[in-house]
């Protein structure tokens, strides 16, 4: 589930290959169209498991981010996607910042 909070988008729950379709298509809307202002941030604290699906996920954000003219900064990443990020050799493409704390 994405839900808009001001400027960020927070995502609850797990992004594994059960929910990726639906986040994918609600994350296309937000940050692709309109309402997706530059610079905006998807908070991803509330996110409760990840798998590979999760990185598939975050790049087709940024894909419709970039496609509208805007930018993405991921926060509150879990460990997990850290991990898969490095191991696909994404890090550097990823807009990911700081970690989950």
């Amino acid at each position: 589930m994405i839900r808009e909070q001001g400027e960020r988008l927070l995502v609850e729950g797990p992004i594994t290959m059960e929910t990726a379709a639906a986040l994918l298509d609600a994350g296309r809307r937000l940050c692709g169209e309109v309402e997706c202002s530059a610079g905006r941030v998807i908070d991803l604290s509330g996110v409760t498991s990840v798998d590979s699906a999760a990185l598939a996920v975050v790049l087709a954000w940024m894909r419709a981010a970039k496609a509208g003219g805007r930018s993405l900064q991921i926060e509150a990443v879990p460990a997990q996607l850290q991990s898969l990020a490095a191991l696909y050799d994404l890090s550097d493409l990823l807009p990911l910042g700081a970690p989950r704390q």
